[in-house]
């Protein structure tokens, strides 16, 4: 594609990005009625489907000159053989696209525009098709299957799910999984993995109950030792950090403990160790619902320095993460120190930019990733907003480092130094609903 073939894409679809949701719906009607056999490839609900469609459209326009762009589209052909999708079904998909765009923009839609659409999508489609075909010469599976093997439900409102895959399955810390439950066919969710890669051979979960969330409470309260889970393959580059560093300052929120839990293993392993500080954030002293974990982790390494920041009695549900906030400012000095940092897409916003306030630089920051429904969609008008309420919502798996603009909280108080780990208590189980949505949700379970 020419810079002239980028700016007619990116221009006709910001002529009905605000229509996105009536787009999609135009599209998958269009596909399922020309290729009807395609409608099992994709679930029975199809909401949270129609908005990853455009979202993931407007990532790839959006990157179009982008030179990470081709690798990101070859992962995305091979995460998509868990569909069962092939070769031919990307000329339908381009078709029915092609109709639904210029259906919502007849006025501005002429032979110029769709040149350079056809360009896009056919560059697109063999990116896509060459990642699954590689994955396919490398016998790599299309998706494994893993058996339940242990599930905690802490609180009502976090699960911890262990399986055993059939097949090895390879993964890094502060990589996640996509998970398909036997109850939701075609229901497919990212959840982050914890643990070390290949100690024992069992993958573990942590998963956050969603207010009307699909496969969340599935998995938080249908699923039991014995069942049989689909994952896709392990994606994600918010990875540990490189050997060699110093100093490192792990930051989890919620269910975001999760891969930092996983990070946190590999660093321990490493010679000479880091310096490892651990700022655990939960609305409650009772909702740790790892915290033995925790606990073991902190008596078998004494170097280990561990805050707990949770919500007292009478405190407002974000006091917590200003007392994390204020610590963080009083820290004057970041040379040579790593932060990764997980959680709920607005603590990691808020504290991602208090860190940048505080000194540390962009490059030093290892976040998660942060779904594209927080940007803002423009002006909607009140008919719009009627028709159409909800801002697109979507998975941005390999954001992990785009500059956020809000800002941080100013309030500031005292620190809550974990207990010694000879003091440590046993987990209490958390007894009401965690202020923290799991942390890589967006409105997607």
């Amino acid at each position: 594609m020419n810079d002239d073939d980028i700016d007619l894409v990116r221009a006709s679809l910001e002529r009905v990005r605000r229509r996105a949701s009536h787009v999609v719906r135009y599209f998958y009607a269009h596909l399922f009625t020309h290729h009807p056999h395609l409608r099992r490839l994709f679930p029975a609900a199809m909401d949270d489907q129609y908005e990853r469609l455009f979202a993931a459209l407007v990532h790839v326009v959006d990157n179009l000159d982008h030179p990470g762009l081709p690798a990101h589209l070859a992962q995305l052909g091979r995460d998509h053989r868990k569909f069962g999708i092939g070769d031919d079904d990307y000329a339908a998909v381009g078709e029915s696209l092609f109709a639904a765009v210029r259906y919502h923009s007849m006025q501005s839609w002429d032979a110029r525009t769709e040149a350079a659409w056809l360009r896009m999508y056919t560059t697109t489609a063999e990116a896509m098709t060459g990642g699954a075909h590689s994955s396919l010469a490398r016998n790599e599976p299309s998706s494994w299957e893993a058996t339940v093997v242990s599930h905690r439900l802490h609180g009502g409102h976090t699960a911890v799910v262990r399986a055993i895959p059939s097949a090895r399955y390879p993964w890094r810390p502060g990589q996640y999984a996509t998970i398909e439950h036997p109850e939701l066919p075609g229901v497919w969710r990212p959840y982050s993995l914890a643990g070390r890669p290949g100690r024992d051979g069992v993958l573990e979960f942590h998963i956050g109950r969603v207010p009307q969330g699909l496969l969340s409470n599935v998995l938080c309260d249908n699923t039991e030792p014995g069942h049989i889970l689909r994952l896709g393959a392990a994606s994600g580059s918010a990875l540990a950090p490189p050997p060699g560093t110093e100093a490192v300052t792990l930051i989890a929120a919620g269910s975001g403990w999760a891969p930092v839990k996983a990070v946190l293993d590999e660093l321990l392993a490493r010679r000479p160790t880091p310096r490892i500080r651990i700022d655990v954030v939960a609305r409650g002293e009772a909702d740790f619902y790892d915290g033995g974990s925790l606990a073991g982790l902190l008596r078998a390494h004494p170097c280990l320095s561990a805050y707990w920041w949770y919500e007292e009695r009478a405190e407002g549900p974000t006091r917590a993460a200003e007392r994390l906030h204020s610590n963080l400012r009083a820290r004057r000095e970041w040379t040579g120190e790593i932060v990764y940092l997980c959680g709920p897409v607005m603590f990691v916003q808020e504290t991602t930019e208090l860190l940048h306030e505080c000194g540390l630089p962009a490059e030093s920051l290892i976040r998660d990733p942060l779904p594209a429904s927080v940007q803002q969609r423009g002006h909607v008008s009140h008919a719009e907003q009627f028709l159409d309420p909800r801002p697109v919502n979507w998975i941005d798996p390999d954001a992990r480092t785009r500059p956020l603009d809000l800002p941080a909280p100013e309030s500031r108080s005292e620190s809550h130094p974990a207990p010694q780990p000879e003091e440590q208590p046993e987990p209490v189980p958390p007894d009401s609903g965690s202020w923290f949505a799991p942390h890589r949700t967006a409105g997607r379970v």
